[in-house]
């Protein structure tokens, strides 16, 4: 039995985690857009998978949250809300994970499963040059529709680019859109 088990994330977990939890990250779409995400702060929390249970297990998860544009405003005007943007956890399995949660302008990153790191490092990252600059530890990351009801709104993200020092550094959506980030600050 596995009574009072706590699965912390190691050393290598949080050097995945790319932010500070107060940067505001400005991006620029290729069709002249632009829009903000503020991070608001970083915490780390004590989850439990099963509370219902009586089991003790207890898992550490490490969450930046942020501020960002309303992908459903109405009548044009700009609104915000404020939600997770970026976790990373380790699971009862004691393996653990990240979740990117991006949400923008008229952007939703789709992810259903967890992303696990070491299924991640198993890829080879690439490189990605952009106006902010050049980054030699992109992940691409692909968005997921297993029942086909997301990929059909207009909002759906298919990759992510996030980079394992700098974060996301780009996202495309369909019909050739991209975001790519212009300011970080």
């Amino acid at each position: 039995m596995s009574c009072g088990q706590y699965y912390k994330l190691t050393e290598k977990d949080y050097e995945w985690m790319p932010y500070k939890g107060n940067e505001t990250l400005v991006f620029q779409s290729n069709t002249g857009d632009s829009d903000t995400i503020f991070l608001l702060e970083k915490d780390t929390l004590t989850a439990y998978p099963e509370a219902q249970s009586s089991n003790g297990i207890k898992y550490e998860v490490l969450s930046i949250a942020c501020k960002h544009s309303d992908s459903y405003s109405v009548d044009n005007k700009q609104s915000y809300l404020e939600n997770v943007f970026f976790e990373i956890s380790r699971n009862k399995s004691n393996r653990s994970s990240i979740a990117i949660h991006l949400s923008a302008k008229d952007a939703n990153f789709y992810r259903l499963n967890l992303i696990r790191i070491d299924s991640l490092v198993k890829q080879p990252s690439s490189t990605l040059r952009t106006k902010y600059g050049q980054f030699d530890d992109i992940y691409v990351i692909d968005g997921q529709d297993y029942l086909g009801n997301f990929y059909q709104r207009s909002d759906f993200v298919t990759k992510v680019y996030w980079s394992k020092s700098q974060g996301l550094i780009r996202y495309d959506k369909k019909a050739g859109v991209y975001w790519e980030l212009e300011k970080k600050y």
